[in-house]
Order: C-alpha cells, then sequence, then structure tokens
C-alpha cells in the first residue's frame, strides 16, 4: 500500500512533464534582469548582452559556425528537462563546430549561475531581456530554441522541450551530417 502511495505521484509529476510541452509566460517576453540590450548602429549585430561573468557578447562572436540559441528560465520545469539532453549533444556536436547559446529570461540574475553550476552547463548563458526577445520573435512560451547556420541563416526553430531525436537531425543539418539511408 505505501508503495502505491508513493507511485502515484511520482508517475503524476513524470506525466506532467511529458505532457507539459513549454512553459507559459512568467512575463516571458518582459524579463527584466539587467542584460539590457545596448542599442548597436551596426544593424549586422542583433544583441549586445551580458554574460553571466559581466562580460558584453555580440551577436557578431557566434556568427560563422553553427549556432543554437536556446531562451530559457530556473523556473520552468520543460526547460530543465531538455538541459541534460542539450548537454548531452552539445559534447556530441562542440567538435564539429556546433555552439550553443543560451539566454536566461529570468526575472532576475540571482538564480542563474546556481542553476548552471547544479547543471554543469557548458555553453555561453547570456541575460536576456524584452528586447532580445523581440528580436528573435520569441513569443510568451519558453523554451525556445532557434537554430542557425554559420551565416546566421535562421534554419528552423521549436517552443517547448523537445526530444533528442528532433535536436539531433536539426544538428546534424547544421554541422552537414547526411542522414543514413
Amino acid at each position: 500500500m505505501k508503495k502505491t502511495l508513493l507511485i502515484l505521484p511520482a508517475a503524476a509529476i513524470i506525466a506532467a512533464a511529458l505532457l507539459w510541452p513549454g512553459c507559459g509566460s512568467k512575463e516571458t517576453g518582459k524579463a527584466s534582469n539587467g542584460g539590457a540590450v545596448q542599442t548597436v548602429p551596426d544593424k549586422s549585430e542583433r544583441f549586445v548582452l551580458d554574460d553571466v561573468f559581466n562580460r558584453k557578447r555580440k551577436w557578431s562572436e557566434f556568427v560563422g559556425k553553427p549556432l543554437v540559441i536556446n531562451f530559457w528560465a530556473t523556473w520552468c520545469p520543460p526547460c530543465r528537462m531538455e538541459m541534460p539532453v542539450l548537454k548531452k549533444l552539445y559534447q556530441e556536436y562542440k567538435p564539429k563546430g556546433l555552439e550553443i547559446v543560451g539566454i536566461s529570461v529570468d526575472d532576475s540574475r540571482n538564480p542563474v549561475m546556481p542553476f548552471i553550476q547544479q547543471m554543469q552547463i557548458p555553453w555561453v548563458i547570456l541575460y536576456g531581456d524584452k528586447n532580445v526577445s523581440e528580436e528573435f520573435k520569441m513569443g510568451r512560451g519558453i523554451p525556445v530554441t532557434i537554430f542557425f547556420d554559420a551565416t546566421g541563416k535562421e534554419i528552423g526553430r521549436v517552443t517547448g522541450a523537445q526530444p533528442e531525436s528532433l535536436f539531433r537531425s536539426y544538428f546534424d543539418q547544421m554541422v552537414g551530417v547526411q542522414a543514413k539511408s
């Protein structure tokens, strides 16, 4: 009986996580965490944002290689669910030239660094705000993952936590891996 009482809540949590494709807005498009996007006269710069070490990072730093931008937040269960998948694939595809940039849409910077350390996220994390959300037309749900080729052209985007196979198919396309027949 005790086992059943423990299994039922766990099953409910797992089922909810699997059926929950993405987080709605916790004012997602209006995050105001101090990582303000600066006005840049050069229109080729889509953003200039602070990273978690308070360094300014520009869009142009990442163009020239396949790029994945992942909008996420520490409070978002689907964002948390897909982090291990992204981490696994990043370790596999980084040597092939692929880069991931995470953009936190948390309301505050405070929970971000502890989360990064806990999850051991190896890619660049930037603090986003309303301007960068609007620049990338990310909408209100997260996670949002946008795939870019080496020229900076968007080749796809997904909203909500996604299976490894979907990420892998985009990553293969981005680094030029041919599908096996």
